[in-house]
């Protein structure tokens, strides 16, 4: 079908210009490196173990553990997969809309296509096709639990629901709020329920398939890690604080990015049914707002929500263009095929110009408020730079501090300190870290470590109070509480590849050393 190959191609195009690599991904690839090279999902492997749980996506670090297992790094893996979910988040849609219509065997029809015609044209379901983090894979399986629901497969929709819980918590909200609106959709349409007819065994089956697993690795969580909960909650969850500012603004930029009232005149055509799919719309909306939000741009935390919205969409349009084809003949479908596809293009067009936007900021943030996805890889990759040239000229066991936890860590190898408190064991529980709500606070960093803290923890460098830059900086810039009996210690970066234009200029990257302390070539200049 031509409508469907230039949904592939498009989707083709989406994903190659928005190709980049999040530096929160590594925080998980280092995870998963380390258990699967040395059967530890830890992030510092030293002795005696830190047991810190610094990730919420347990089946995504397993499943880029067992590639690391056999030699499929995380790096080039992760990408591979966020592709792969992304299409299957458009192939899953048009199966949803078609199970939800009731027309799962009748042959595919133009107008089927439509939720993927939308996200295929919107960043905020594309962006996310490649940039390392379990996002996309998490909405892919949360979709596949609903279909499964719809189609009747409960034991199959019970294990996709806790592997959604397993690859993001709160992927379990729009699930359970599916299986609500389906069950009142069918209540209101049948009136009744005849409890003889609840295939009660299987329902078990569905329950067991879905708690075993969500159960079973809350006790190994606690065996292993000592907590029921894993350290990303305590860190995060002052995000909350932020609602008036982040949160209120994060709702309002989906809403205006997806341009949710094109689609208000469908309201009309809403019926009971349709609310197994709106109530999660809302729920996920309503999630992202009481966290607090997100700094990075393009709604990451909405790609249910935009996938749902791509559903319902094509559903109230399909359920509008019946209710008029006995008066219109053919000419309403295809009449409604043309509003899609004026839709999806104004939709492509304004991508094309968000992506020019994000490239023209040369990696400063969109607006002032918004990480774009350049600003997002030029992050990553300099850290990165930096990280490697630790791991080939540093002793193994120098100890670093950061204010992010990704690509340095990850390409250092080296024992680290998060600032932060992510992957470190007691930062979340001192009164003196936060939580930060002032000016400049960003959902998710508003916990620092105080400075008495770094400096009992006696690191070789310290990074988290360090320079990025096109030259060192004077011993006169001196970072608060870190200038008196420190110097800077520069890296020299390589010229750094970047996709969206010129190579990046060398530059350094600095920390904080000990002025009596040599660390690796560090220090010998004054010996």
């Amino acid at each position: 079908m031509v409508l469907a190959l230039a949904v592939l191609a498009a989707f083709v195009v989406q994903v190659r210009a928005w190709a980049f690599l999040c530096d929160d991904a590594f925080i998980s690839f280092r995870y998963a490196e380390h258990l699967g090279h040395y059967g530890m999902p830890v992030f510092n492997v030293v002795d005696p173990p830190e047991r810190v749980e610094g990730y919420t996506n347990f089946s995504w670090v397993v499943l880029l553990a067992l590639g690391s297992a056999v030699g499929l790094e995380p790096i080039g893996l992760a990408p591979v997969l966020t592709t792969a979910s992304a299409a299957a988040v458009l192939v899953l849609s048009v199966l949803l809309l078609r199970a939800l219509r009731g027309e799962w065997t009748a042959p595919l029809r133009p107008l089927h296509l439509t939720p993927a015609m939308l996200l295929v044209a919107l960043p905020e379901a594309m962006v996310w096709s490649g940039s390392g983090l379990e996002t996309g894979f998490a909405a892919a399986v949360v979709l596949g639990a609903m279909l499964a629901w719809t189609r009747g497969r409960l034991v199959a929709a019970g294990a996709l629901a806790a592997l959604a819980g397993l690859t993001r918590p709160d992927a379990l909200l729009p699930i359970a709020v599916f299986g609500i609106g389906w069950l009142g959709g069918r209540i209101a349409a049948q009136r009744r329920v005849a409890i003889g007819e609840v295939p009660w065994r299987t329902v078990g089956l569905a329950a067991a398939a879905f708690a075993g697993p969500l159960v079973a690795h809350l006790l190994w969580r606690h065996a292993y890690y000592g907590s029921w909960v894993p350290n990303t909650w305590p860190i995060k969850a002052h995000g909350m604080l932020l609602r008036d500012t982040y949160g209120v603004a994060y709702v309002g930029a989906w809403i205006e990015h997806v341009h949710l009232w094109w689609f208000a005149p469908l309201a009309l055509a809403i019926r009971p049914r349709h609310a197994c799919v709106l109530l999660p719309i809302a729920t996920v909306v309503g999630y992202g707002y009481a966290v607090g939000g997100d700094f990075m741009a393009y709604s990451r935390f909405y790609v249910v929500a935009t996938a749902a919205l791509a559903v319902v969409a094509g559903w109230l349009l399909a359920d509008a263009t019946d209710s008029v084809e006995s008066k219109l003949g053919t000419r309403a479908r295809w009449g409604a095929l043309a509003v899609v596809v004026l839709i999806s293009g104004l939709l492509g067009r304004e991508a094309r110009a968000r992506h020019a936007h994000d490239v023209a900021q040369g990696g400063k943030w969109i607006d002032g408020k918004w990480e774009g996805t350049v600003a997002m890889d030029r992050f990553a990759k300099v850290g990165l730079a930096a990280g490697r040239w630790m791991h080939a000229n540093l002793p193994s066991d120098t100890w670093i501090t950061v204010g992010a936890a990704g690509a340095v860590p990850y390409g250092a190898k080296l024992p680290t300190i998060d600032a932060y408190g992510l992957i470190d064991p007691v930062i979340a529980t001192m009164p003196e870290a936060g939580p930060y709500t002032g000016k400049g606070a960003r959902p998710g960093h508003q916990l620092q470590a105080p400075r008495s803290y770094i400096l009992s923890r006696d690191p070789d460098l310290l990074c988290h109070v360090g320079y990025r830059g096109p030259r060192p900086p004077s011993e006169r810039r001196k970072p608060r509480g870190y200038g008196r009996n420190y110097r800077w210690a520069c890296i020299d970066l390589p010229e750094i590849e970047d996709r969206h234009g010129e190579p990046l200029p060398p530059g350094v990257y600095c920390c904080r050393r000990p002025a009596d302390r040599t660390v690796g070539p560090f220090g010998q200049e004054a010996r």
